[in-house]
């Protein structure tokens, strides 16, 4: 099921915010702010897709956080709709001005608003889904380079008529067979991230124990783990519930767990921490790898984004990006933390606990 559109409402009036969430409440998730000075930090972490911004407002005005708004990169596809009782020519140009798509002057028709609103919706979409096809293809380019080259390369020493030892064949044969299999994953991950951004994966989860997942992950990995000579360190207790979907829970920890191996040193440990907050819990994967600068960390879950191409070579960056549309689609999120030379933390916070309980019910 398609995640609602997220509104977040800044203003100072209790009233005029009931009045906004009786509007878009049923087809939105709609969060209320009364002070402009908490709204980049909300933004930030709700990643709504429109923002309703007061212009009066004590400390801070709607201008002022409209281009606060507009200078977070994070937040570049977001609609920011002013919304006041100033109907003045000026105020209105001073709001483009501060970056506003729109200025809606109170008082308004509940049917227009709800018009606008949708409206700005399906714009923010058929931006993304526009942006996304077009990193998507220049990203191929850049992953496609390298698995292609393990393929021709040792099919035209097997098509030479010259002499070569059933060994060399053998060897050549498997390096093809790894090439072919890297590109096949990097199609599936595409495919798969195309399908979860337009809705058609199912999403239903269930009251689940977490941590056979995380075991059944380890398994998968063995003989990854055992080429570079790599063990696993649990940390935490034996259960853990959450309301998730078992299979794409199974392909995040898998994930999660592949990046680790790969930038692992050969004999590292690799560390999970499954965490017993109440209210969140979350499993964390911990690598001793060389970490990530701190600039790559804002686009990390991006996922498209090859201003480094090095990072990119491998898929890796496809799905990280899978895993965290996958964690937020189930209602929990992706995070990272890591410091260079030190390595780093992916942590993957759960949904809510009530949700899983009132399952078990």
């Amino acid at each position: 099921m398609p995640q609602r559109p997220k509104i977040l409402v800044v203003d100072d009036e209790p009233t005029n915010l009931a009045i906004i969430e009786e509007l878009l409440g049923e087809e939105c998730d709609v969060t209320g702010l009364f002070d402009g000075r908490e709204a980049l930090e909300t933004a930030k972490r709700l990643k709504p897709a429109v923002v309703l911004l007061d212009i009066m407002m004590p400390v801070v005005s709607g201008y002022d956080v409209c281009r606060r708004l507009r200078a977070e990169s994070t937040l570049k596809h977001l609609k920011v709709i002013l919304v006041s009782a100033n109907a003045k020519i000026e105020e209105r140009v001073r709001g483009y001005d501060a970056g506003a798509d729109d200025y809606i002057v109170k008082p308004f028709s509940p049917d227009e608003f709800r018009a606008k609103v949708h409206v700005y919706l399906r714009l923010k979409t058929v931006e993304e889904v526009d942006e996304f096809q077009s990193r998507l293809l220049t990203l191929l380019g850049h992953e496609l380079r390298t698995p292609l080259s393990e393929i021709f390369a040792p099919a035209e020493m097997l098509s030479d008529q010259g002499t070569m030892s059933d060994s060399e064949r053998r060897d050549l044969a498997g390096i093809i067979l790894v090439g072919a299999t890297r590109l096949l994953r990097f199609i599936d991950s595409a495919t798969f991230l195309a399908s979860i951004r337009s809705g058609q994966i199912s999403m239903e989860c269930v009251a689940t124990d977490c941590v056979p997942l995380i075991h059944q992950a380890i398994a998968s990995a063995h003989e990854r783990l055992a080429a570079r000579d790599c063990n696993v360190e649990i940390e935490g207790p034996p259960s853990l519930i959450g309301c998730i979907h078992p299979g794409h829970l199974f392909t995040i920890f898998e994930s999660l767990l592949d990046n680790a191996i790969r930038v692992s040193p050969r004999g590292g440990p690799i560390g999970i921490r499954i965490g017993t907050d109440p209210m969140r819990p979350f499993v964390s994967f911990i690598d001793r790898g060389p970490g990530i600068d701190p600039v790559n960390i804002v686009t990390l879950f991006d996922g498209l984004d090859v201003s480094d191409i090095e990072h990119h070579s491998s898929g890796h960056g496809l799905s990280l990006v899978v895993a965290r549309r996958l964690i937020l689609a189930m209602g929990g999120d992706l995070s990272a933390e890591s410091s260079i030379g030190h390595g780093s933390e992916f942590r993957v916070t759960l949904p809510f606990i009530e949700q899983a309980a009132g399952a078990l019910s």
